[in-house]
C-alpha cells in the first residue's frame, strides 16, 4: 500500500510517495502522473519497497524530465543504474535483485 501527496510550489509540484510500491499501485501513480502538469520533484524517502515493476514506472517518470529529490541510498543507485542501462527488467541476471528493492534500515 502507497501514500501519495502533491505539494504545489510556484516553479514545480513535490509528489512525494511511501510506503510499498506493488503493480497493484501502477493505476493511482499513473494518474497521478497524468494530473500533475510542469517541472515535478519526486520524494521517495518514505518508500519502503519497491517491486521491479515500481521501479521501472519510476525511471519512465524520471526520463520523462521528473528530479529525484528525497530517496534512500539504495533506491537512488537502483535507478542510476537503470538509467545507465545496467540491469535489465527482463533478464534473470540482474546485477541487483529487481523482485522487491527494500532499503537497508
Amino acid at each position: 500500500m502507497i501514500c501519495i501527496t502533491t505539494h504545489h510550489r510556484l516553479s514545480h509540484t513535490i509528489v512525494s510517495i511511501s510506503g510499498w510500491l506493488t503493480v497493484s499501485d501502477w493505476p493511482v501513480i499513473r494518474q497521478v502522473r497524468e494530473s500533475v502538469s510542469g517541472a515535478v520533484v519526486l520524494d521517495l524517502g518514505g518508500l519502503e519497497t519497491c517491486s521491479r515493476e515500481g521501479v521501472q514506472l519510476l525511471q519512465d517518470w524520471l526520463d520523462a524530465g521528473a528530479r529525484l529529490d528525497a530517496t534512500t541510498p539504495y533506491l537512488q543507485m537502483v535507478l542510476r543504474d537503470r538509467e545507465a542501462g545496467g540491469w535489465s527488467t527482463e533478464s534473470g541476471a540482474d546485477a541487483v535483485d529487481p523482485d522487491v528493492l527494500k532499503p537497508a534500515r
